[in-house]
């Protein structure tokens, strides 16, 4: 987005022309008229323990302008001028924080407070703006599982940067208590970074969270849209809640086993641990072999002392999004619901609404290895790259290497 710099009496006027309480419409779904009524239907789970998102579409980000007016989370001011949708505020700040003032149209101009400098977590000591365009993380724009009147909200979200500044552009932190309206969906998701499951040997990544006892929080999990279209069952759709709230006060690594019908072959909901706090740092690591069978393991931050927290026999040859020929990609999620009940996710993980928490988290270091000498993501200028593990771009070096050698005797 194009920032434009003004002065501070610009900044008064223009600060004191915001519309501060226009009509609010739910946004947790929102369509462009040509794609039809049926956009936004529901798909409900009786039982489910399910997160996914409510648009049949696939989701582009939170930024579903129109001709006549600009989305959620974009800039007004982009490409000359369009004034917010309806039901957005167009809230004035420095939301790069980069010392420019700029707007944006955002649910309400109360959601936007500047990144907490210290989080109180060993893995994230300090937290910057997810606004920069170096971010996987984008606010999502729907959900399935949460409703609120205030639509989806990632006013709670920031990256994680060392001691030193430098910045993990794969890592979110989400801090409940920096704001004062707790209550509301949140959820944000890697819509410009999906990757094929069928390319992936590991996903690692680090977790650590605080004071999160009585909330539905899912600090990673990833899915593949569409949802389980022929079946309707988690178990069936791919879904991997890999920490997750779920039933709180508990903390388990959900794969959906409840309905995937596969018996001793699904293992999951361990409740290896508490919403209260992590203990500390925790490490993850999830494989696939070459035959296609999942596992989920919780180690220290280490990577040792591991324990199966969650497997899935045959994984990739039983669910919808790796079957039948298919290869459909995945994306990273994120998310608290605290607000009310989207579907029955809800009763299914004794979700409540907690408007007293002070619950932060943050998912940092999300690696993915390759099965193939071939990075994941391959093009080293994309924001995606950060995801690939050390491993995978030695390992496609090595190839470039080898074939640059090859070519060189052949000549």
């Amino acid at each position: 987005n194009i920032l434009h710099s003004v002065s501070l009496v610009a900044v008064v006027m223009l600060f004191l022309s915001v519309n501060a309480s226009p009509e609010r419409n739910n946004l947790r779904c929102v369509a462009d008229t040509e794609a039809g009524d049926d956009a936004c239907s529901a798909e409900i789970d009786e039982v489910g323990l399910l997160q996914r998102p409510r648009r049949k579409d696939p989701v582009l980000g939170v930024t579903l302008s129109r001709g006549d007016c600009t989305g959620g989370n974009a800039d007004p001011y982009a490409s000359g001028y369009k004034p917010c949708c309806e039901g957005l505020q167009q809230c004035l700040g420095d939301w790069h924080v980069t010392s420019t003032w700029s707007y944006l149209c955002l649910s309400s101009c109360d959601h936007r407070p500047g990144p907490p400098v210290v989080s109180g977590l060993s893995i994230c000591p300090k937290t910057v703006s997810l606004h920069s365009g170096h971010s996987i993380w984008n606010v999502a724009a729907s959900s399935e599982s949460c409703a609120s009147s205030d639509g989806i909200r990632g006013d709670v979200g920031y990256a994680c940067a060392d001691s030193s500044g430098a910045v993990d552009w794969s890592s979110i932190y989400v801090d409940m208590d920096s704001v004062t309206n707790k209550v509301g969906c949140f959820v944000w998701e890697t819509d410009d970074c999906q990757y094929p499951m069928k390319s992936v040997k590991h996903i690692d990544f680090d977790v650590e969270w605080e004071g999160c006892n009585n909330l539905w929080m899912a600090p990673l999990w990833t899915f593949s849209y569409p949802w389980a279209p022929d079946t309707n069952r988690q178990g069936l759709s791919g879904e991997i809640d890999f920490v997750e709230e779920c039933a709180v006060p508990t903390i388990d690594t959900n794969l959906g086993c409840y309905d995937a019908g596969q018996g001793t072959g699904c293992v999951d909901s361990q409740e290896w641990g508490m919403g209260t706090s992590s203990n500390g740092p925790q490490h993850m690591t999830m494989t696939l072999d070459t035959e296609g069978n999942l596992d989920v393991q919780l180690c220290a931050i280490s990577g040792t002392n591991c324990t199966s927290v969650a497997s899935y026999t045959n994984y990739l040859n039983v669910v919808y999004p790796t079957t039948d020929g298919r290869n459909n990609v995945y994306k990273f999620m994120s998310d608290v619901f605290n607000d009310q009940a989207g579907d029955g996710g809800w009763s299914g993980c004794k979700a409540v609404q907690n408007s007293e928490t002070t619950c932060k988290y943050a998912v940092t270091n999300i690696q993915i290895e390759s099965n193939s000498d071939i990075p994941v993501f391959s093009d080293p200028t994309s924001k995606c790259y950060v995801l690939n593990a050390e491993s995978s771009i030695t390992m496609s070096k090595m190839a470039t290497t080898s074939n640059s050698s090859l070519e060189s005797q052949a000549s």
